[in-house]
């Protein structure tokens, strides 16, 4: 999540090596920004599909608050997702990963 904090900017302070990728308990970036630059890079392109959908997955799953925030982003997350989920080749466990992406956003999002 780190890395993809730094590329999407949501993290506010440059890091002069690539240390920072390891360190789990790194504070500092923004969750819903991370949202979303994932929200907006999920597509059905194959490698970037499975890279996105896992990223989304790991994100909901440390935030769990995360949906209820997700204003706006949340409705077309869910149907691009569920999107992807019928069209898309998807790995076996992108397809996990990415309905539980939707689930979540299905059941905490108006």
């Amino acid at each position: 999540m780190n890395y993809w904090a730094l590329w999407l900017g949501a993290m506010s302070v440059p890091q002069s090596d690539d240390t920072f990728m390891r360190d789990r308990d790194l504070s500092g970036w923004d969750p819903l920004t991370l949202l979303r630059g994932l929200a907006q890079g999920l597509v059905g392109t194959p490698g970037f599909v499975d890279l996105y959908a896992h990223s989304l997955f790991a994100l909901l799953a440390v935030n769990p608050w995360l949906p209820q925030a997700a204003g706006p982003i949340a409705a077309p997350l869910r149907t691009r997702a569920e999107h992807l989920l019928d069209s898309a080749d998807l790995s076996s466990r992108s397809r996990r990963e990415l309905g539980r992406v939707h689930y979540v956003l299905s059941e905490n999002c108006t």
